[in-house]
């Protein structure tokens, strides 16, 4: 639909969730034919430490309702900073986009001042099939950083079992080794492009608190004593998504990662989840694709992850 006047852009509300929701839900099933946000999507972006709804969000509204939506933060508080914005596909309003998109930069630059981050970069991904925002983007200076894989394994048939190494035993997540599952991670993902200096409180934050949050779908690979692998997952009803999957180098190529997916997909499908899906990046020169490939996995979508340089003005 076309309106004759600009949206009105407003900071989002808890009580805006709804209609924010299906929003994205929108944007989902005109892009990828499905829907690929839950509330607790949304949720999680606006309970992340140092996260201010009132200044980090923007909420466009025309005659007929919610128009866009946008976000900004430095949610690993490294000075790589998130954002991502949202127009309704069935809502023609030319620049909306980048009115909401001119917003979150000008807010990267100021946390990126009052946080004090010499270099600071705004991150923002895109479906592939999503041509506007693509065009857009690039028109507005970013550049592309990575190309991410979604995939997705049914769950309708058993998944096939693979056992971890000899001498590996994989149990089960205590919150008290929060620290040992984040300093894995980390040494698991050093060599990754994305790789984590997050301070220890926000990703407790950022991971622990979740909505999704649920112990039984996290675990830690142990060589005796000492920790070798990590898998945290979140289930979201419709689907589970697999957050990160990480070996550490020394127990690398000897199945732990396949073995590590395994135990949590037997942990879903007992509890009758039918879809799990998770993002794998084109260019790790580590090929996990094959491995999930090997796990009944399939590509259902790419994305790209663009960046700009805020420090340019």
């Amino acid at each position: 639909m076309k309106t004759g006047s600009p949206s009105h852009i407003r900071p989002a509300t808890r009580g805006d969730l709804p209609e924010i929701l299906d929003l994205l839900i929108a944007c989902d099933v005109a892009t990828i034919g499905v829907p690929d946000t839950d509330a607790g999507d949304i949720e999680g972006d606006w309970n992340l430490a140092g996260f201010d709804l009132a200044r980090d969000t923007w909420l466009a509204e025309g005659p007929r309702g919610v128009t866009g939506y946008a976000y900004a933060g430095d949610q690993r508080h490294t000075g790589r900073l998130e954002s991502d914005a949202w127009t309704h596909p069935e809502h023609d309003e030319p620049g909306l986009l980048d009115r909401l998109l001119a917003l979150a930069e000008r807010r990267g630059r100021e946390l990126a001042a009052e946080r004090g981050h010499a270099a600071a970069t705004l991150d923002i991904f895109c479906i592939s099939l999503d041509h506007h925002k693509r065009e857009v983007l690039l028109r507005r200076g970013y550049n592309v950083r990575r190309t991410i894989y979604r995939m997705a394994v049914d769950l309708a048939a058993a998944p096939p079992v693979h056992a971890p190494p000899d001498g590996i035993e994989i149990r089960p997540f205590h919150e008290e080794q929060a620290a040992v599952m984040r300093d894995t991670m980390n040494e698991a993902f050093a060599d990754h492009f994305r790789r984590s200096r997050e301070p220890f409180d926000a990703w407790r934050k950022r991971l622990l608190e979740h909505p999704a949050f649920d112990r039984d779908l996290w675990a830690i690979a142990w060589d005796g004593d000492e920790p070798a692998g990590g898998l945290m997952c979140f289930d979201h009803g419709d689907l589970a998504y697999v957050q990160g999957l990480g070996v550490r180098e020394r127990w690398r190529r000897r199945g732990l990662g396949l073995a590590l997916l395994s135990w949590v997909l037997e942990r879903l499908a007992a509890r009758g989840q039918l879809r799990v899906e998770l993002g794998v990046d084109a260019e790790d020169e580590r090929q996990p694709l094959r491995l999930y490939e090997r796990a009944g996995m399939h590509v259902t979508f790419t994305y790209e992850l663009y960046g700009k340089d805020l420090n340019g003005g």
